[in-house]
């Protein structure tokens, strides 16, 4: 007989592949379900010494029913029959779990001279979960870097944005400033002579309606190239002696006193939102007034567009006590933008209005008298749905890292 053959039929053999195999390996009495012999990797995965596992029944391996578990949980049904287990949870003897693949092969007693055992094989999978949870903590940290990254790429891209709008705002600027003053001299002797022409018509008694309706267009268009003249020179104005602290809401309600009868007439209510806790604010109040000014009659226009003959707007001023800035949220029901105009919106001579009714300087210069204190302005709407503006406004730009603008 072989040396081979000599130690496979040595029982101190088999002993000692069962206790130093590599993988948790139990015997298992089906009938009492007491674990008869448990080997050293099975004591070392359970956290129970030899004497304190063998003899004793595997219900100290089954985890308690209020455990939330994904995995199986370790019972005694799982060892009453063959069969393989992709992840088994077994609760050590610290109360900790212990995650394994369990491998159940039963024997009947027919084969075991006198007992039904099941022969059960442990492969410790507790540096696989791990890895599991580092993959899972990894996967929403880059998650949440993702996020972040898109969240910082849209703040860069609205930088970018506000950035090109502020360039043509420049441009405008210094172009504007020749053209108005340039134009405000001879406009001003077109006006003076109609006027005077008018006057003699009159004076000479002169009753053509056709002499009469040309003076009164000369004199209509002129007024209005006037009021763009005007536009243009606030837009283009540099002065910061107006500054000064003033309670929002009062600039807001001497804003709409303005429009206050043209409202009721088309049906328009207008119900204004403060938060308690809202403070005064460093700023021009006359060019706040123009900016509320120039959005409540934006409103006015859109609400008449939709033809009801009757709307809302909401203006809500929203401040959190240590936040250095306030926002006012106009709202309206109006006919709403659509993408490409809101896009445009802020652009200057950019409007959606017919001709003679709007000059589409007044979105453009609301953002520049915002932007001056480095406030901001957003446009959300579509059509049919409204809008709603947010102008963001400093407390007191004085205490903003860099220092204001002081031009227009």
């Amino acid at each position: 007989m072989s040396a081979a053959r000599k130690l496979q039929q040595d029982p101190g053999f088999h002993e000692l592949l069962f206790h130093e195999a590599n993988d948790a390996i139990m015997i298992v009495d089906c009938d009492s379900g007491k674990i008869t012999q448990a080997n050293r990797r099975m004591q070392e995965l359970s956290g129970y010494l030899r004497e304190e596992i063998e003899k004793h029944s595997i219900e100290q391996l089954v985890p308690g029913a209020a455990e939330n578990l994904r995995s199986t949980p370790f019972s005694r049904a799982l060892v009453s029959q063959s069969g393989f287990y992709e992840d088994v949870a077994l609760r050590k003897k610290d109360g900790f779990l212990a995650f394994a693949t369990l491998s159940v092969k039963t024997l009947p007693s027919a084969r075991t001279g006198g007992a039904n055992v099941a022969f059960c094989i442990l492969h410790d999978m507790g540096e696989k979960k791990s890895m599991e949870r580092d993959l899972i903590a990894k996967h929403w940290e880059l998650k949440n870097a993702y996020t972040e990254l898109e969240r910082a790429h849209m703040e860069l891209k609205g930088a970018q944005e506000a950035l090109v709008q502020a360039g043509k705002l420049a441009a405008l600027g210094e172009l504007a400033a020749g053209v108005a003053h340039e134009l405000n001299q001879p406009l001003s002797g077109v006006l003076g002579f109609a006027q005077e022409l008018e006057k003699q018509l009159k004076s000479r008694g002169v009753s053509d309606p056709t002499a009469f309706d040309y003076v009164n267009e000369i004199l209509k268009n002129g007024t209005r190239i006037k009021k763009i003249v005007q536009q243009l020179r606030e837009f283009t104005r540099r002065d910061m002696e107006d500054f000064r602290e003033v309670d929002i809401l009062d600039v807001i309600h001497e804003s709409l006193k303005l429009l206050d009868q043209q409202f009721r007439s088309r049906g328009i209510e207008v119900h204004i939102e403060k938060d308690p806790s809202i403070r005064k604010i460093y700023c021009n109040p006359f060019q706040l007034e123009q900016v509320f000014i120039n959005l409540a009659t934006n409103a006015r226009d859109a609400i008449e567009a939709t033809g009801r003959g009757r709307g809302r707007v909401e203006i809500r001023v929203e401040w959190k006590p240590g936040r250095k800035f306030v926002d006012v949220i106009f709202s309206d029901d109006g006919a709403g933008m659509s993408a490409e105009a809101k896009g445009k919106a802020f652009e200057p001579f950019f409007t959606t209005k017919e001709v003679g009714k709007g000059t589409g300087l007044g979105l453009s210069v609301s953002y520049g008298i915002v932007s001056k204190i480095h406030g901001s302005m957003t446009i959300e709407s579509a059509p049919g749905k409204g809008a709603r503006f947010r102008i963001t406004l400093p407390v007191d730009f004085r205490n903003l890292n860099t220092p204001a603008r002081k031009d227009g």
